[in-house]
């Protein structure tokens, strides 16, 4: 059976063509891809705008050491090591991980009214071979992104101070359950002193100091009068030998000068001297006035002999009978001079003799100190000991307590939160540049579909 061959139209062969174009799965595919990516640039370029604040954090790279001088305990020093001496850890990661902890949002979101979520998570980077963080954080508006920026190192401050405050309570329990340990002992050591004080005569060292000094100044000062007793000893010697009277006939010498009556016989003896020299001088010795003036005379001499006899004893009358002081002022001084030296040695002696009682006392109590002095410098020594370690941890503990960036360096802004002025996001150019290489990407694509056929003869064609 044969049918006719049908020519058609030219409206026949464009309304054909029409619809295989249509009918054409590659343009239908390259025309929902056009639709996609202009919806997707849309719905960037129509978003809410958003705006990014900046702000930069600075890390110490130094440590820093202090110490502390305490009179005759000790010296306490405390040392803060620099945040990055150590290998093992980054403080820079420790806050960066801080910053995004939740602790931190939860605060920082709390100061404005947010919630978490709306707060958003911020964008930290780490400059290599510094300590600078640069963080940055969007808000819906420039001043809201500045506020959340402020809010955010707000809070790492605060939690960094929440955290020291905790490590020094944490390290002061420990330190204050070690000083009631030292405490005890210190008491302990001090109740010893005390008792020992009340039970014995030394109280303090320096009471043992003071008699050991006392007793070397007695023997010292023995030392001197006994030289000064064997110089007056030698001048008295020397006087009494050239008067030929001791000291004690001296003195006796003075007794009978200043008697009335010794001197009133002394008187007529010396007149009745004169007086018989000139009768004999004159009459000879067998003149009855010679005769009874040496009468008077043995008189007036045996008067005087009895009467130093009864003042001075019988020797003192035999040397002094005839002498008369008053006549011979020098002699008179030399006496006195003799009487001094000889009191002077017998006050010195007794005084020496006494000197020596008490280096005897001193010796005695010396030897019970000795043993008394072993004894308290024992204990003196343990509670120096105990004092000087209390003194130390208490010391340390105060110096801890200065040194509250030792875990947590201190975190200094380096540069404030910025106010933006431009939009962050969308950016239009970013948004067409996007749109326009999607479209190439798409039409692309779909070309090289098209002509797989083609582009396979002359791939195998060239192999």
């Amino acid at each position: 059976m044969f049918y006719p061959i049908a020519i058609p139209s030219r409206y026949q062969r464009y309304r054909g063509q029409a619809y295989r174009l249509v009918k054409w799965p590659y343009l239908i595919f390259c025309l929902c891809g056009y639709l996609l990516i202009a919806l997707i640039v849309m719905l960037y370029l129509n978003k809410t705008p958003v705006y990014q604040s900046d702000l930069e954090l600075v890390l110490p790279g130094t440590g820093a050491t202090s110490s502390v001088a305490l009179d005759n305990v000790g010296q306490v020093v405390s040392q803060t090591s620099a945040p990055f001496s150590s290998h093992g850890f980054n403080p820079r990661v420790n806050y960066k991980e801080m910053l995004l902890s939740r602790g931190v949002l939860n605060l920082a979101s709390a100061q404005l009214s947010l919630s978490p979520e709306k707060f958003g998570q911020p964008k930290i980077a780490l400059t290599e071979q510094t300590s600078i963080l640069a963080i940055s954080i969007t808000g819906n508006s420039a001043k809201q992104a500045e506020a959340k920026a402020w809010a955010l190192y707000n809070s790492l401050q605060f939690e960094l101070d929440r955290l020291r405050a905790d490590e020094v309570l944490h390290r002061d329990e420990s330190i204050q359950g070690v000083l009631k340990e030292y405490r005890v002992r210190l008491n302990e050591a001090r109740a010893n002193i005390l008792q020992f004080q009340q039970s014995s005569s030394l109280v303090s060292q320096e009471q043992f100091t003071l008699l050991v000094i006392s007793l070397q100044t007695i023997k010292e000062k023995q030392l001197y009068l006994h030289a000064d007793v064997s110089h007056l000893d030698d001048y008295a010697y020397g006087l009494g030998k050239n008067l030929g009277v001791s000291a004690d006939l001296a003195g006796k010498a003075f007794i009978l000068q200043s008697d009335v009556e010794f001197r009133g016989l002394l008187k007529e003896l010396d007149i009745s001297t004169s007086q018989l020299s000139e009768y004999q001088s004159r009459w000879g010795d067998g003149h009855p006035k010679v005769v009874a003036e040496q009468q008077r005379y043995q008189a007036a001499r045996s008067a005087l002999l009895v009467r130093s006899s009864i003042i001075a004893g019988p020797h003192a009358a035999t040397v002094f009978s005839s002498l008369d002081l008053e006549v011979n002022p020098k002699r008179a001084q030399m006496f006195a001079d003799l009487i001094e030296a000889s009191a002077k040695a017998q006050g010195i002696t007794a005084q020496i003799v006494d000197l020596h009682r008490s280096e005897l006392h001193l010796k005695d109590q010396l030897k019970i100190y000795a043993r008394e002095s072993a004894v308290l410098d024992r204990f003196q020594r343990e509670f120096d000991l105990a004092e000087a370690i209390f003194t130390s941890a208490a010391a340390r503990l105060e110096a801890g307590k200065a040194d509250v960036f030792a875990s947590y360096p201190v975190l200094q802004l380096l540069t404030k939160p910025s106010l933006p002025t431009d939009i962050h996001s969308p950016i239009p150019q970013l948004g067409l540049v996007a749109g326009l290489v999607g479209f190439l990407f798409i039409t692309s694509g779909v070309t090289v579909l098209c002509n797989r056929r083609r582009i396979i003869k002359v791939l195998l064609k060239r192999s």
